[in-house]
């Protein structure tokens, strides 16, 4: 049986074509809910600036909920998934020093870092250390959540 060249070039051509066919189609399939994903919370995120002007620093924090919390002059305030204020706290109220040394204290824990975040159903501190993430209700700074660092 003789090979002819032009029909293996055409069939090299074709599996060429449905390669690439294939990857750009599995690209999109992999990437897509992902950006859809990214539109939603930079839709919720704009919402909450469009309705709260003075708003600065607004990150999202996900635990049982999904929140965001951002500040104003004189308050953080703490946003449901749906851009509503939920609750907020006087910045005077702050303890991020006294949850470094507690959590210090407590767990003997090192590199600690502080952001504010939600927890079950009040304001929480999410402390990330070398012992785990830790969550301290805002208000008592009583644990509300400790996992252990290589525990999932």
């Amino acid at each position: 049986m003789k090979i002819n060249g032009k029909s293996l070039a055409v069939s090299i051509g074709l599996l060429a074509v449905l390669l690439i066919v294939l990857l750009v189609e599995s690209s999109i399939f992999i990437s897509g809910p992902s950006r859809k994903y990214e539109e939603k919370i930079d839709e919720q995120m704009s919402a909450i600036r469009d309705t709260y002007k003075e708003i600065k620093n607004l990150r999202r924090d996900a635990f049982y909920y999904i929140t965001y919390v951002g500040e104003d002059a004189d308050n953080y305030v703490w946003f449901n998934d749906k851009g509503k204020a939920i609750v907020s706290r006087k910045k005077d109220t702050e303890q991020t020093d006294k949850v470094k040394q507690e959590v210090q204290k407590r767990y003997g824990a090192k590199e600690i870092q502080v952001a504010l975040g939600y927890g079950y159903d009040n304001p929480v501190y999410v402390v990330d250390c070398s012992a785990g993430e830790i969550l301290l209700d805002y208000d008592s700074l009583k644990e509300v959540y400790y996992l252990k660092k290589g525990e999932a």
